[in-house]
C-alpha cells in the first residue's frame, strides 16, 4: 500500500470514501482509549476498590483482541492462545502498550483503499473456530468491541463514584479541527498521529491465523 495523506471535501454533499470514514472510527477508538487510562491512572481509589481488578481485566481483555486482529490484518502469528491472559498485570503497564496499538491502527487505516477494505481474510480464532472476515469487518470489529467495554469500565468507574472521561462519538468530532480545504497547508491542522511511522504496517496476505 503507498502512503498517502487523505484530504476531505468539504460542503454539503461532498462525497466521503470509506477508507476516510474507518480513519474517523479508529481516530476515535484511539482516542477514547487514551482518555479512558488517563482516567482510570487519575483514581486512587481503584488500587484498593474491588471494582479496580475488574477494571483492569476488561482493559487487557480488549487490549489483547486488538492486538490478536493486529496479527491478523498482518499476516502475522501470535502468542496468544486466550483473549484473557493475565499479563500485563497493571493498569500503568498497559497505558503505552494500548497506545501503541491504537497507534497502529490509525497508521493502517490511513493507508486503505476501498479495494483493501474488501479484501476477505481466512480467520481462525483462538477456540478453534475459523471464518472469513474483509478488513473492513475486522477494524469495525476492533472499533465496536472497545466501545463495549468501555462502557462496562465507565460502569464500574460509577460503582465506585467516580465520572467516567467523555466517550461519545459526537464529543470527539466536536474537538477536531474542521476538515482541510484543497489547497490549505495541511500542516496548519494538527495531528495526534502525525509521528506514527509507517513501518509499523505488515505484509497483508489473504490467510491469516489467531
Amino acid at each position: 500500500m503507498e502512503q498517502t495523506t487523505h484530504r476531505l471535501a468539504v460542503g454539503p454533499g461532498a462525497p466521503r470514501r470509506s477508507s476516510d470514514e474507518m480513519l474517523s472510527l479508529l481516530r476515535y477508538k484511539a482516542w477514547a482509549d487514551a482518555a479512558l487510562l488517563d482516567g482510570v491512572l487519575a483514581l486512587p481509589i481503584l488500587r484498593t476498590a474491588p471494582e479496580g481488578g475488574y477494571v483492569t481485566a476488561i482493559i487487557r481483555h480488549f487490549h489483547t483482541v486488538d492486538c490478536i486482529f493486529q496479527a491478523h490484518l498482518r499476516g502475522a502469528r501470535h502468542e496468544y492462545s486466550s483473549p484473557n491472559p493475565p499479563d500485563p498485570a497493571t493498569l500503568a503497564e498497559l497505558q503505552p502498550k494500548v497506545r501503541a496499538v491504537d497507534a497502529w491502527y490509525v497508521e493502517y487505516a490511513r493507508q486503505l483503499d476501498a479495494a483493501d477494505l474488501g479484501q476477505p481474510l481466512h480467520v481462525t480464532f483462538t477456540d478453534g473456530q475459523q471464518q472469513v472476515l474483509t478488513r473492513s469487518e475486522i477494524l469495525h470489529y476492533v472499533s465496536l468491541h472497545g466501545a463495549g467495554h468501555r462502557g462496562q469500565v465507565a460502569l464500574l468507574l460509577r460503582m465506585c463514584g467516580a465520572e467516567p472521561p467523555p466517550d461519545r462519538f459526537t464529543h470527539y468530532l466536536r474537538l477536531q479541527p474542521a476538515a482541510v480545504e484543497p489547497g490549505h497547508d495541511e500542516a496548519q491542522r494538527p495531528s495526534a498521529e502525525a509521528s506514527i511511522s509507517a513501518s509499523v504496517l505488515g505484509e497483508r496476505p489473504s490467510e491469516v491465523h489467531r
